[in-house]
């Protein structure tokens, strides 16, 4: 269990951290092509040479055996619109000739989000620098570069001609290791080619199950953490990330787009918390969390958040964990629901919030009625003291929803509620049965033996 990971600083220190990472940042730590005069050859000499080694490199990874090449594809967007980053698949020839590959939600005449390959030409070409000069029409390619609404295409010229405002040459920007990167030469968004490790279909398959695990409908937030500082990504699963110092009416959001990839996610820029930049993020070898490329920032589901908050669900207790005390009120409240209505019978406990009329958050009782079920509660309070922990508060001026109220009109159940209630009071360890979507949780006693499993 990850414990102890989030201290919340100051306001103004969050701040401060926050307008760091939205900086403009460049790639680093990178070798570059750059004129010296004091090389023998001239300077467009070396220029040819360095774009022969740079296709050499480009067709080497894609011929004896390797499998090309995943080009994490940003576009600048429309001003209006930012799009998330696609990855594309490339092998490059002697020849000129060129396989891009790719699913992407653009590709156009029904393969919309289908595997699509298409053949066309390249070229290594001599400007200021090396550009890598995509000539010719591909499917994969150019329809970010087509000069059409990407919503209408590929009917509607847009009238400033831009499109999605992609780039089809690609002005060489310098090797990170194996990578190779490059920048549009019109709108200036990164690429970054990474040697792809798997047949592409493969990686397509493993980069959406990856997808699938860390993202989904229900946790949308993350806590990115490093050190004592403390910001959030929500969003993720769209790729089009807004990195904030607050979930909830953040008040300095920045948008961050990123790539999925068959370990986790990568952005488009480097970025910072504190004064620590990271891009890369990779799942941790439990699972619990995704960890940057030297470990020092976390990206952490907020499934405690989640548990403790959720709205619209009820988390019932596995009742075998409860002590005889609360096993005896319980068989009580199902005497005493008996009397309102003899057709009814306890079926679950929970926490979470009632269905019924006046719903209230807190300890949520369910009953049977032949072939249906209702529910009645008892408010209480549920908060995080503190990253991955629950506290549950009861107090005599808790209130029933209306179910509850009725019902205690006719019968003892209130009283027995409550006196359960009081019974959950504490402070616990939650421990997920996965932490990007958890169905079950332990919570832990902190200062007492007490064991409860929700589900």
């Amino acid at each position: 269990m990850i414990k102890n990971i989030i201290n919340h600083k100051g306001v103004f220190g969050l701040l401060f951290s926050f307008a760091l990472s939205t900086s403009l940042f460049v790639f680093t730590g990178c070798s570059r092509f750059e004129e010296n005069d004091s090389f023998d050859e001239s300077a467009a000499l070396r220029i040819v040479h360095f774009n022969e080694s740079l296709k050499s490199r480009l067709v080497e990874q894609s011929t004896n055996g390797n499998n090309g090449w995943v080009i994490q594809y940003f576009v600048a967007g429309t001003g209006d619109v930012d799009f998330e980053g696609f990855n594309l698949y490339g092998r490059f020839y002697n020849d000129g000739k060129v396989t891009l590959a790719g699913n992407h939600r653009f590709l156009r005449n029904g393969n919309a989000n289908k595997y699509t390959e298409f053949n066309s030409l390249y070229d290594v070409v001599k400007e200021e620098g090396p550009v890598l000069a995509f000539n010719s029409w591909n499917d994969v390619l150019t329809v970010f570069t087509d000069p059409v609404d990407p919503s209408s295409a590929p009917n509607n010229l847009v009238k400033n001609g831009e499109g999605m405002c992609g780039d089809q040459n690609l002005v060489f920007h310098g090797y990170e290791g194996n990578n190779i990167l490059f920048s549009g030469q019109r709108y200036a968004s990164r690429v970054r080619f990474v040697p792809c490790d798997r047949p592409w279909q493969d990686y397509i398959k493993d980069t959406e199950a990856t997808k699938n695990y860390i993202t989904n409908s229900v946790i949308t937030s993350y806590y990115v953490v490093c050190g004592t500082d403390t910001l959030y990504f929500t969003n993720l699963r769209s790729g089009v990330i807004t990195y904030c110092e607050r979930v909830y009416d953040p008040l300095f959001p920045s948008i961050v787009n990123c790539v999925f990839t068959p370990n986790g996610f990568c952005l488009q820029h480097r970025n910072r918390i504190g004064r620590t930049s990271f891009q890369d993020f990779s799942l941790s070898p439990d699972k619990t969390h995704l960890v940057s490329e030297n470990d020092s920032v976390q990206v952490i589901p907020t499934w405690d958040n989640y548990i403790v908050n959720a709205r619209s669900s009820v988390w019932n207790f596995d009742q075998d964990n409860f002590s005889e005390e609360q096993k005896a009120l319980l068989a009580q409240i199902d005497v005493e629901a008996k009397k309102f209505n003899k057709d009814y019978s306890l079926d679950k406990v929970g926490l979470g919030r009632s269905t019924g009329s006046g719903a209230v958050k807190g300890l949520v009782l369910t009953f049977k009625v032949k072939n249906k079920t209702n529910t009645a509660g008892l408010s209480l309070t549920t908060v995080l003291p503190q990253f991955g922990q629950m506290k549950i508060a009861y107090s005599d001026d808790e209130k029933p929803d209306r179910n509850l109220t009725t019902m205690a009109n006719k019968c003892n159940i209130e009283t027995l509620a409550r006196q359960f209630a009081a019974t959950l009071s504490g402070t616990y360890d939650m421990i997920p049965d996965n932490y990007f979507l958890p169905t079950g949780c332990e919570l832990h006693g902190v200062g007492n033996d007490n064991i409860y499993i929700l589900k």
